[in-house]
């Protein structure tokens, strides 16, 4: 087992709970979750990762330690993650997961000098109308319905493997703790961001990773990608055959081998 510690520090005038593990000296990573989970999301991720790298999450606001941080939008989400990256103060392999994904692309993109990387887990490559509608669905009815929902999506026909169980019992806690309101301005900024520019000369080497049994985000929609990558050197992207949507908890060992070659390649 990896140290893994939670500290309080001023980022852009607000106090913040950080997740840290591994070594201060070692290469940074920040790790950004996904819609309805919390910094704790890549805790799996962080034991198959290791120790020598210096690994940090935090909560989105909406989530977690911020849960009542409510009445935001995606440019506030992308703020918030610049304020971090500025923070550790060094460049950084940055990682997002389905909305972190989307929100580390667009800081990528205002501070390239800072980022080494790019990783994007499960990530929706363009807004679609029914994340709109998600948001309205939960300003009517709230999170009754919307939990269970949701978990489906996440882990429906993983019930066979090892990391199921813990998998699903932290994302059913992780979720709960979500209000309304939160949930529904996660979907919002899902809704907001149109496109990703996945060929945009200006980013960083980028790795787009898909589960091919994701229900939420499926891997044909990284169709683009492909495309892309032939007007961008540095575009690549990895298709694992199982994991689903939450592939930091059902594949976290598959992930980190995935992340390592990526970040051991020649950064431009």
């Amino acid at each position: 087992m990896i140290g893994i510690e939670d500290g309080t520090a001023v980022i852009g005038g607000r106090n913040m709970v950080v997740r840290r593990s591994g070594r201060r000296e070692g290469p940074a990573v920040l790790l950004l979750h996904a819609l309805g989970l919390d910094r704790r999301a890549f805790d799996p991720l962080r034991e198959a990762l290791g120790e020598p790298l210096d690994i940090i999450s935090y909560d989105h606001r909406g989530h977690g330690s911020r849960a009542r941080d409510t009445g935001f939008t995606l440019q506030m989400l992308v703020d918030d993650a610049l304020a971090v990256i500025r923070w550790i103060n060094r460049p950084v392999h940055l990682l997002g997961h389905a909305l972190g994904g989307v929100v580390a692309t667009l800081a990528a993109e205002s501070l390239r000098s800072a980022v080494r990387s790019l990783a994007l887990v499960t990530t929706p490559l363009v807004s679609m109308p029914s994340f709109a509608e998600r948001a309205r669905q939960i300003d009517a009815g709230g999170m009754a319905d919307t939990v269970e929902q949701s978990l489906k999506r996440w882990f429906s026909g993983l019930e066979g493997l090892a990391t199921y169980g813990g998998a699903l019992t932290y994302g059913r806690k992780a979720i709960s703790e979500v209000s309304a309101a939160g949930y529904a301005d996660g979907w919002r900024a899902l809704a907001a961001f149109g496109r990703l520019q996945l060929d945009a000369a200006e980013l960083p080497p980028t790795l787009c990773i898909a589960a091919a049994d994701d229900v939420s985000v499926p891997a044909s929609t990284f169709d683009s990608v492909l495309h892309g990558a032939t007007r961008r050197e540095g575009l690549q992207l990895e298709v694992l055959p199982r994991g689903g949507h939450m592939l930091p908890l059902i594949e976290p060992e598959r992930l980190a081998r995935c992340l390592n070659e990526h970040w051991k390649a020649p950064q431009v």
